[in-house]
């Protein structure tokens, strides 16, 4: 079986609930960190891709060498249908891939809106059963423009598209829906430049945190199903994925 690739951009390496479910099922799991100067590997040597969140932004992508190879081996991703997942700026590196836009926002956005599922989430293998009224947390300065052939999943009242799919079998998330309370409330929220962000983006931090300490735990209750199912596409055969939605 060929591991899943997960490729984390942030100093904590922290992949958070999206680790942990891939690792429940059984697959094996290979990282990389953008701070590691490791190539990545290419895409006959992985069976899944899940791209997380960070600093860098997608609309530089040309300028920077690490970006751009992975931007290349999820175009190859998307091609080869090998199930991916991007989570952030990993869901704006996936619509880059694709042929979509990431425009930057004024400010940086934060907070818990609501998610409202499309008609298109229907049938969708992976996020179908996600609700509406769930609250997500997303948090980014980048807005995402997927492009036309993208189905959007779902949106949210703040910018950009929330969840999207890109062919049979590659989906982004502007949620962060990777998150757990070790990675969230104990590491970003007790990080002196992220509570200097958030509160930038209009919070005082000790609201932000109690209400992530309040919606989190439904988030994570209301995703891991979704994460359960996207990690089992990795087992099926390469020609089953091409009726996925």
């Amino acid at each position: 079986m060929k591991p899943a690739l997960i490729i984390t951009h942030l100093p904590d390496r922290k992949s958070g609930l999206v680790h942990e479910v891939i690792e429940q099922a059984g697959y094996p799991i290979r990282e990389r960190n953008v701070f590691d100067g490791r190539a990545l590997p290419p895409i006959d040597q992985v069976g899944a891709i899940v791209s997380l969140g960070g600093k860098m932004s997608a609309t530089r992508v040309d300028e920077d060498e690490y970006l751009t190879a992975e931007v290349s081996l999820l175009q190859s991703a998307i091609a080869n249908r090998v199930p991916t997942l991007g989570i952030c700026l990993g869901a704006q590196l996936l619509a880059v891939a694709a042929g979509g836009d990431v425009v930057k926002m004024p400010r940086v956005y934060v907070g818990w809106p609501a998610l409202a599922p499309t008609e298109a989430a229907g049938d969708d293998r992976v996020f179908g059963d996600v609700s509406a009224g769930t609250h997500v947390l997303k948090w980014h300065e980048d807005r995402i423009e997927p492009p036309p052939s993208a189905a959007v999943l779902a949106t949210t009242a703040s910018p950009g598209a929330a969840l999207f799919r890109i062919g049979p079998a590659a989906w982004g998330s502007q949620m962060h829906i990777e998150v757990t309370p070790e990675m969230l409330l104990q590491t970003w929220l007790a990080d002196p430049h992220e509570v200097a962000e958030i509160e930038s983006g209009g919070h005082q931090i000790s609201d932000f945190r109690r209400e992530s300490a309040n919606r989190l735990p439904a988030q994570m209750d209301e995703l891991r199903p979704a994460l359960a199912r996207f990690a089992s596409l990795a087992t099926e055969p390469t020609a089953d994925r091409a009726g996925v939605a």
